[in-house]
């Protein structure tokens, strides 16, 4: 069921409510605070809201009018909105009859397919509303969601709001650049949290104080180094995914999955820079400008990378730059692609029996040369390989060649944690063979170790075979 999601300027509107039953009771309950008009019709009303704690008297409210008798047709003059809550369905027949033909918007309570509206759960941090609704489909679902997110937004966020609409102008005069004034809002509302227990005065005077000490230079603009992580969405950081929404301009490689680039601010600026194995684009000396050209523009910059953007993505490089500029930079750490396949193959990275330490590298490095081998790999390690697909065959020969045995177990593991993952396992004698005969594209991770025979594949491979043979 389609709706169309609106929220209705309460003193604008005189509300019925048909019917003495909790629904009905509900219904005042969560109208009264809005300001809007309430007419509650129903014999046994009186008694209903008192047992309640409805009654004008009680709530101090004076917009609630109580007819303490049967419906009247004329209950609905001057009505803009009705919700029937009656446990009598001839009755109810007769209300939503009447209802319709003066063609009024009419909820049924919890029916509906008899209503041409419902009402969505709720909650509010004082001047901020939020709304969840499923065309009535799905209401625990719903509920579920409303308590999840009600339990995110701090009960200060609406004292904050309220102070900020305040002194919404003062701080326009005070930051008159519009990214820089987003910005401002944006940090104030990551630490929401500091304004817990004050009085709306007193945070009004801090956002104002706040905004005389805003920095308005030409370096006001700030970067972040983002972690996208090896591909799923569902494993970004929160801070990850408010980074994305906050950004102006948003630079990311070819590794960003297309899943997480849906995450970012529908007007944010996209740049593919176009990153890969033996391809570097624009080249880093590009990447480096154009984030350092966009900070000094006052922009909110996020560096995208695949992974953990500390982890063998020339982030050294990069920080360089900003830090020559003076430019605000934070980290935010992302899952990486040794961390997300670990999970998806079930390969314990370190394990008692198999190892007690992992190294990670990267298949090639700046000039070319590969890493001393011997040391890296071998009985009671384990070899985490970055960009190691083309190298595959130098991989295993040198280590081979260092005495790591050939029929040290490998796993392969393309677009690890997406959709499309594929997972290979063989020898590190076959490495080569492996990636070739699988065509294996970037990105892939290459493990090497004993651990890998812990692969949840294997496992249950090798009780399949177990079973077969018992059953032969």
């Amino acid at each position: 069921m389609s709706s169309i999601p609106v929220f209705l300027t309460s003193e604008k509107h005189h509300i019925l409510i048909v019917g003495t039953t909790a629904a009905a009771m509900a219904k005042v309950g969560l109208f009264t605070p809005t300001g809007a008009r309430i007419s509650v019709v129903g014999t046994g009303a009186q008694a209903a809201l008192k047992d309640a704690g409805l009654l004008p008297e009680d709530t101090g409210v004076s917009t609630v009018i109580v007819h303490d008798r049967a419906f009247t047709e004329d209950d609905l003059n001057g009505k803009t909105l009705v919700y029937i809550a009656l446990d009598d369905e001839l009755a109810e027949e007769r209300v939503l009859r009447l209802t319709t033909a003066r063609k009024l918007p009419v909820n049924v309570v919890d029916k509906p397919l008899k209503s041409t509206f419902t009402t969505p759960a709720q909650f509010s941090r004082g001047a901020l509303q939020v709304a969840f609704s499923s065309g009535g489909m799905a209401p625990v679902f719903v509920r579920r969601l409303r308590s999840s997110l009600e339990k995110l937004l701090p009960p200060s966020l609406g004292v904050l709001a309220s102070a900020a609409g305040a002194v919404r102008l003062r701080v326009k005069s005070l930051i008159p650049d519009a990214t820089r004034r987003r910005l401002f809002w944006d940090r104030l509302y990551d630490n929401a949290g500091q304004y817990a227990d004050l009085s709306q005065d007193d945070v009004e005077r801090l956002i104002v104080d706040a905004a005389r000490n805003h920095r308005m230079g030409a370096t006001t603009g700030q970067v972040q180094l983002v972690g996208a992580g090896p591909g799923d969405p569902d494993l970004l950081t929160i801070k990850a995914h408010r980074a994305l929404q906050q950004a102006d301009v948003i630079v990311y490689d070819r590794l960003v999955s297309r899943d997480v680039l849906a995450l970012a601010r529908r007007d944010a600026e996209l740049v593919f820079v176009g990153k890969r194995e033996g391809d570097h684009g624009i080249g880093q000396d590009g990447i480096n400008k154009l984030i350092v050209d966009e900070a000094l523009k006052g922009r909110r910059v996020v560096r995208l990378k695949g992974g953990d953007p500390l982890l063998f993505a020339r982030a050294g490089e990069e920080l360089a730059a900003l830090r020559a500029h003076d430019i605000h930079i934070e980290v935010v750490p992302g899952i990486s692609a040794f961390q997300g396949i670990a999970a998806t193959t079930q390969i314990p990275l370190t394990d008692r029996e198999y190892s007690s330490s992992i190294t990670l590298v990267t298949g090639h490095l700046k000039d070319g040369a590969y890493k001393d081998w011997a040391r890296l790999a071998g009985e009671g390690q384990t070899l985490a390989v970055y960009m190691g697909v083309r190298g595959a065959g130098k991989i295993s020969s040198g280590l081979i060649g260092e005495g790591v045995k050939a029929s040290t177990p490998v796993a392969v593991v393309e677009n690890g944690t997406r959709a499309n993952e594929r997972r290979f396992y063989g020898t590190l004698e076959g490495l080569a063979d492996l990636v070739a005969k699988n065509d294996v594209k970037s990105p892939a991770l290459l493990l090497i170790g004993d651990v890998v025979r812990n692969a949840a594949d294997l496992a249950w491979a090798e009780k399949e075979t177990e079973r077969l043979s018992a059953t032969a």
